[in-house]
C-alpha cells in the first residue's frame, strides 16, 4: 500500500481509514523517507552564506517583517544559513495555525509500526536529507525565498494542502504546487532525482526485510504527482498500481 503523506497535521486527520491501518499493522516493513525519530543523530552543516548575504535590501525588510511577526529578532533570523532561516519561518507557520509535526501521517505510521511491531524501512537518512537542503545553491537562497512569498498567504495555503489531502484531491494539490515558481534544478534535486533512487530501491528489492512479503509505503504527497512522480516510475519498472478510496474536489481560498 502506497500512502500519501503531509508531514504535518492536527488531531481532525485523525482516525485514519481502517482499512491503513490494519494493513500496516498486518505488513512485514513500513517503508518510509527517513527515520524522523533519528533527527538527534545528525551532524549539523557547516554554515557557507547567511541568509543577509543572498537578500537584497527589501527582502531583508521582508524577512525582518516576518521575524517581527513571530517575535523573534530580527539579527538572529539575518545570522541563520537562508535554508535554516526557511525551515523556521515554515515551522512557525505551521505551529501558529496549529498544526504540528507529532500529527504529521509520517510520524503517526511510525508510531502504530512501533506498537505492532511493523519494522521501518527509511529510504534515506535524515542527515542526507539536512545536507540535501544545506548543499542548495546560494546556501538555500531560493527555499527561503518561497518561504517568505509563502508567508503571504501561508494560512490559506496550508489549510488548503490539508484539506486537500483529507479529501484525496491530489489534482488540487498539484495545482497549488504548480503555482509556486522553483527552478529546475530545485525541483530536481528535491523531487524527481529522490524519485527514481527510491524507485531503483523498491525495485530492486534492497529496502525489503523480505523478498515475498507485504509493505506499507508513506512518502510526501508531492513524490506522488507529477513529473517523474514515483507511482509512474514503478509502473514503467512494471509494478500494477491502482488507487484506493474516492476522491472529492477541494474548493479553496487562495
Amino acid at each position: 500500500m502506497i500512502i500519501g503523506s503531509i508531514h504535518v497535521g492536527d488531531r481532525s486527520m485523525y482516525p485514519l481509514p481502517t482499512a491503513v491501518t490494519t494493513f500496516l499493522k498486518n505488513s512485514d516493513g513500513l517503508i518510509v523517507e527517513a527515520d524522523i525519530r533519528d533527527a538527534n543523530n545528525i551532524t549539523p552543516p557547516q554554515p557557507r552564506l547567511l541568509a543577509r548575504q543572498v537578500l537584497d535590501k527589501k527582502q531583508r525588510a521582508h524577512l525582518k517583517a516576518i521575524a517581527s511577526e513571530f517575535g523573534l529578532n530580527e539579527e538572529n533570523l539575518l545570522d541563520s544559513p537562508p535554508w535554516s532561516a526557511a525551515l523556521t519561518i515554515e515551522v512557525l507557520l505551521v505551529n501558529k495555525l496549529g498544526y504540528q509535526s507529532e500529527h504529521g501521517i509520517d510520524m503517526h505510521l511510525i508510531k502504530l509500526a512501533e506498537q505492532n511491531d511493523v519494522p521501518l524501512l527509511p529510504l534515506e537518512t535524515v542527515q542526507f536529507q539536512l545536507d540535501l537542503i544545506a548543499n542548495q545553491h546560494d546556501g538555500g537562497k531560493e527555499l527561503l525565498l518561497a518561504s517568505m512569498e509563502d508567508f503571504r498567504n501561508g494560512q490559506n495555503l496550508v489549510k488548503c494542502l490539508i484539506n486537500s489531502w483529507k479529501n484525496g484531491d491530489l489534482k488540487t494539490i498539484e495545482n497549488i504546487t504548480q503555482h509556486q515558481e522553483s527552478s529546475d534544478e530545485f525541483n530536481d534535486a528535491f523531487l524527481y532525482a529522490r524519485n527514481r533512487d527510491w524507485a531503483n530501491k523498491i525495485d530492486s528489492g534492497q529496502i525489503f526485510s523480505k523478498k515475498d512479503g507485504h509493505y506499507t509505503l508513506v512518502v510526501g504527497s508531492l513524490h506522488l504527482i507529477g513529473k517523474d512522480n514515483l507511482i509512474d516510475l514503478l509502473k514503467q519498472r512494471g509494478f500494477h498500481v491502482q488507487p484506493l478510496g474516492e476522491t472529492v474536489p477541494t474548493v479553496c481560498d487562495t
